[in-house]
Formats: C-alpha cells, sequence, structure tokens
C-alpha cells in the first residue's frame, strides 16, 4: 500500500473529536485530574518526512494492540526538535511531579505508565465506536533515535495525529500518534486495505472463475499477471532491472554557518553511536540494517535485520 486512502483519512478525522473526548476522559479518571485534549489535527505524512525521528535521541512510546500485533504504533513526544524538551519537560512533570535533569528509568517507566493510559484510553474510545474488543499490548517508552518498527517499513506514509494534553496548573505537552493505515482500519471496524500488485507476485492466486461467453477475449500484455504458468516468468523480468543500494551511516543536522566552516581535516560528527546498525537503502528505500565489517580491505555490511522478500517486493513497487 503506497497511499493512506483519501476514505480512511476521511472517516478517521471525523471521529477524531469523539475518540479524543473518550481518552480524556479516561485519563481524568486515572489520574484524579482533569486532563483535556482539543480535538487534534490529523493528516497523512510521507515516512521520508519523519527521518529525523532517527538522528537525535527522542522520547517515545510504541505499543500495540492484542488484537492487531502485526501493526505497532508510535507516540513522538515533540515532534519538532526545537519544541522537543519543552514537550518532554512538561510530560515529565505532569506524571512525576517534577521533571529530571536527565531522562532517567524512573522518567522512562512514568512515560511508559502514560502511554499505558493512552492505549487504554484508546482502546475503549475505538471499541465503543464498533463495539470490538481492543486490548493494550507490549507498550515501551525509550529515549534513543526511532527505529521504526517493521510496520512503517513497508508504507510510503503514515496517519499521523497531533495533539495536546492539557492538565490544571501544568504546562501543556504536544504528542504525535503515528499509525499504519491497516490498524487505522482495524480501530475504525473497516476492511483491510487491498494488497499492492507488485505482492501478488509471491502470492497463490485466487481461482479463476468461469468464462461467461465461449468466445475468448485477447487478454491485454501486462507483466505482473498472476497467472499459474506465468507468475515465475514474470518476477523472472524484474531480475535483472537495476537497483542503487546505499548504506547510510548516520546523519546530523547542522547550520548554514558550520556548513561553511567546514574543511579539509574538519570532523562532522553524526548523531549515532558506535555499534549502532547502519541502514541500508534501496533506491532510497529503507530495506535492511545491518553492522560494518571489513572483508578483504573493502568496507562491507552484515545483515542483521531485513524486510521478508515480500515485503521487499512491496516496498520497492510502492
Amino acid at each position: 500500500m503506497s497511499e493512506v486512502s483519501a476514505e480512511l483519512l476521511t472517516q478517521f478525522v471525523v471521529k477524531q473529536a469523539q475518540v479524543w473526548q473518550s481518552v480524556a476522559m479516561y485519563l481524568s479518571e486515572q489520574n484524579n485530574t482533569l486532563v483535556e485534549i482539543p480535538t487534534p489535527q490529523s493528516s497523512a505524512v510521507p515516512i521520508g518526512d519523519l527521518t529525523g525521528l532517527t538522528a537525535d535521541p527522542v522520547l517515545h512510546i510504541q505499543a500495540q494492540f492484542a488484537e492487531q500485533s502485526d501493526a505497532p504504533c508510535l507516540f513522538v513526544v515533540g515532534e519538532q526538535p526545537s519544541e522537543r524538551a519543552d514537550n518532554e519537560r512538561a510530560l515529565l512533570e505532569a506524571t512525576l511531579g517534577s521533571a529530571p535533569d536527565a531522562i532517567d528509568d524512573a522518567a522512562l517507566n512514568a512515560a511508559q505508565a502514560f502511554g499505558q493510559h493512552l492505549m487504554q484510553g484508546l482502546a475503549i474510545a475505538f471499541g465503543n465506536l464498533t463495539s470490538k474488543t481492543f486490548t493494550p499490548d507490549q507498550v515501551i517508552a525509550r529515549y534513543e533515535p526511532i527505529a521504526f518498527p517493521p510496520n512503517f517499513l513497508t508504507v510510503d506514509e503514515v496517519i499521523a495525529t497531533r495533539f495536546t494534553v492539557q492538565i490544571p496548573e501544568r504546562a501543556p505537552f504536544k504528542l504525535t500518534w503515528l499509525l499504519t493505515e491497516n490498524l487505522a482500519r482495524a480501530l475504525l471496524g473497516m476492511k483491510p486495505a487491498e494488497s499492492d500488485p507488485l505482492a501478488s507476485l509471491l502470492m497463490e492466486p485466487e481461482p479463476a472463475a468461469p468464462a461467461a461467453a465461449p468466445t475468448p477475449t485477447p487478454a491485454a500484455f501486462n507483466i505482473f499477471a498472476d497467472n499459474d504458468d506465468s507468475r515465475e516468468q514474470n518476477l523472472d523480468l524484474l531480475l535483472d532491472i537495476p537497483l542503487e543500494v546505499s548504506v547510510e551511516l548516520g546523519r546530523v543536522t547542522m547550520l548554514i554557518r558550520e556548513l561553511l566552516e567546514v574543511g579539509t581535516g574538519s570532523i562532522v560528527e553524526l548523531q549515532k553511536a558506535a555499534g549502532e546498525p547502519v541502514e541500508v537503502l534501496v533506491n532510497g528505500r529503507l530495506i535492511a540494517r545491518g553492522e560494518v565489517v571489513v572483508v578483504e580491505d573493502n568496507f562491507a555490511v552484515r545483515i542483521t535485520e531485513i524486510l521478508s522478500p515480500a515485503e521487499r517486493i512491496q516496498r520497492l513497487g510502492a
């Protein structure tokens, strides 16, 4: 699935006021204080626009519903770097009473507890909408560059819902809820999105329907046809297409002034710790992660995490 469908996004936006009013009510009950969440904004965002979240440490919560275990979602505290520190401080002050000097285990535990309440509130809200059961599962808070879960790597766009949590006598804080279309469809009780046509190259075809008329109609040529006799041949047509494979060691954001000061011998420090996996991109799309090794005086990458063949084809053809 390459893009978030307009139908799904419209339905998701329409339900926002009802959903977040229910979430705010649940948070108020759990914390014994008034919590307000004004109706947030939801939009489709290209996954490429979020790569900045993978460079610097970000306080975020990864979670999933047990009924949708293959579709984790993310809550990012302070999506924009300029407002990140203030929002992290405000969330920790609201949950701990005061913000620590550094984000330690106590801070992560507090953020994780908040995330569990947030997910439970969403489970109740969407459960009321669809008369289905949603159960929060594997809610984990982290303070590190974001590593997008596998379901984010098979799409070009995700849904971003940006909302603000307001508590009396506390500074408000902003979060961004990132989720894929498949999870949004499940939460709204809609049918799953149709898979990308390229993915059918590695899938068994549906049984052919009987012909309605005895006279056959000539079929148009289609290299992506999914017949028993031609599926492997069709895939073979793609195997000799050259693709650009690149390995990204890391990224850094620099001011124009700093960039102009770079000269021979300058050291540009990347926002990635030594030993962290590097990212393997094909035609600019992330498909794997690995570690740098040396093979006969040449740099190489040993793959430690990679999408399945079907996901790779879907990712490249999205």
